[in-house]
């Protein structure tokens, strides 16, 4: 796959040629714009997206809106049956089309197409056409840095979270109504919580008198988003992880194979929902509302389920827990990093300039509040000079969450923005922003490893041994979990597999890229 990944490129590069020789030229005085208009002529480009299984939808108001203000639409090319982004987005480069904007949640892979020519630089367009930008990477150069590759170019504009405002990202939740109905304290260890599940099980805490309680339900439309919550119980880490400045896989760590014995089993006894993998993002809204899950890992936004399920389950009560201690460790690894995605031009674009008038248009005022609030009048209004969701968004009438409800309005949509924290705040409740500060007052979050850059070289290497051992790890995990194979019978051929992959080259690759990183 990767070799056709790398025939798409260079078929590309031979079919656009330099994407500056594209560019319509302007010629004659250029007419001032009133507002946030971006250029006279309506103009339409296209764009790669897919966030959270979803396919990027112009005909959502927020993007709708976006269009009215500025007179630019960007047009989604990934198809609505298409789920999977990274599946998606090498199906699109080994096509050899490529649209005029990609957005992409992996980021090194996104700048590995800039580095080989399949984007375009993009700091001296921002310098001359996006004063935004420019203005908020001057109010915060760490961001203008996650934004700049190891060759000195910027290919993409990530989309970034508000780490000084926000930084916790999922936190452990738990039925705690179940608790006083089945007389049980709140697990504080990873072995009374495995008490707590069986009781769940078996007790009928819901009272419908079928076992149909599902202990563990997780929330997730590809298998790492499942395997990352299921190992942090278990301290295991499903990406890379610094430990005393040595960068590791953590699938290849022995914590790992101790994570899938244990999940294994949970799974085996019933604890763990036995359609995991295959229940997508509606598991948490089908879960709760049909008063059957008891355990999960997810964001804040968890915690508005208990105002809008009160009227239906009697007494529901789905509350925030620390994190279960497991042999000594109290520590949840979900921590947000600076950014999650971006998006970049890619040489196909035409009209580079007007694209970057419209990324810029989303660092305007009025940008990172449509994207961050909705559309003004209907899902927030102002009040005392502050953005504030209406009850459109938080109390909707169909029972959806905050998040959910904003959402399906386009905002928040992963591609290239600010995630503004009291956005996040307002749609998590007030139960949500005391389980926060919980986490933050306990030091319970560990913080990750930085979001590294690498030399051209460094990331060709890196990405194609890197995509293997993902793919691997994934792939072994599920099978052990499920019980299709054997954790302990397989680990020895599993690591050696992995090495035989490059494990070992990836992690000096890493240690390079973590030293170098360090240093600036």
């Amino acid at each position: 796959m990767l070799k056709k990944i790398l025939l798409g490129v260079v078929a590309i590069l031979a079919l656009i040629g330099c994407g500056e020789e594209k560019e319509e030229k302007v010629t004659g005085p250029v007419k001032k714009l009133e507002g946030s208009v971006i250029t006279e002529k309506h103009k339409e480009f296209t764009v790669f997206a897919i966030f959270q299984g979803k396919a990027f939808d112009s005909e959502l108001p927020v993007f709708k809106k976006a269009e009215d203000m500025t007179n630019v639409k960007m047009v989604g090319v990934a198809s609505k049956n298409q789920s999977d982004e990274v599946q998606a987005f090498n199906l699109m480069l080994s096509s050899g089309n490529l649209p005029d904007v990609i957005a992409y949640e992996l980021t090194p892979d996104l700048e590995k197409l800039g580095i080989d020519g399949g984007l375009i630089p993009l700091e001296d367009l921002i310098k001359e056409h996006a004063p935004n930008i420019t203005k908020f990477w001057e109010e915060n150069p760490q961001y203008k840095k996650d934004a700049v590759a190891v060759d000195g170019h910027i290919y993409m504009i990530p989309n970034y979270n508000d780490v000084k405002n926000l930084s916790l990202t999922q936190q452990y939740y738990i039925r705690k109504d179940w608790l006083e109905k089945l007389g049980l304290e709140e697990p504080k260890t990873v072995d009374e919580l495995y008490n707590v599940l069986v009781t769940f099980r078996d007790k009928d805490p819901n009272g419908n008198g079928k076992k149909d309680e599902v202990p563990i339900f997780i929330r997730g439309n590809v298998v790492r988003k499942i395997l990352l919550p299921l190992t942090d119980i278990f301290k295991a880490q499903a990406v890379w992880y610094a430990d005393n400045g040595t960068p590791k896989f953590g699938p290849a760590e022995p914590e790992w194979k101790d994570a899938m014995i244990n999940l294994a089993k949970w799974y085996r006894e019933g604890l763990i929902d036995q359609e995991v993998f295959t229940r997508g993002m509606t598991s948490r809204d089908y879960m709760l509302s049909n008063d059957l899950g008891g355990f999960t890992n997810d964001w804040p936004s968890a915690g508005t389920y208990n105002e809008s399920l009160s009227k239906t389950i009697p007494g529901f009560d789905f509350s925030v827990m620390l994190p279960p201690e497991y042999k000594g460790n109290n520590k949840t690894f979900f921590a947000r990093p600076n950014y999650m995605g971006a998006w970049g031009i890619t040489i196909a674009a035409k009209d580079p300039v007007t694209i970057v008038k419209y990324f810029d248009f989303w660092y305007s005022e009025e940008g990172r509040r449509l994207w961050n609030f909705g559309i003004e009048g209907e899902d927030y209004t102002i009040i005392d000079g502050k953005p504030q969701f209406t009850d459109k968004i938080l109390k909707d009438p169909n029972g959806k969450n905050p998040v959910a409800a904003i959402r399906e309005t386009g905002a928040q949509y992963r591609l290239g923005m600010f995630q503004d924290a009291e956005a996040e705040k307002q749609t998590s409740g007030e139960a949500a922003l005391k389980a926060v500060d919980l986490y933050v007052k306990n030091n319970v979050v560990d913080l990750p490893m930085p979001q590294l850059k690498y030399t051209k070289d460094e990331l060709k290497e890196f990405l194609k041994i890197e995509a293997q051992l993902r793919s691997v790890s994934e792939e072994m995990g599920q099978k052990w979990i499920l019980g299709v194979s054997d954790v302990e019978k397989d680990w020895d051929s599993y690591i050696e597999r992995l090495n035989s992959l490059g494990l070992k080259r990836a992690q000096e690759i890493q240690k390079n890229a973590y030293d170098r990183f360090m240093k600036n």
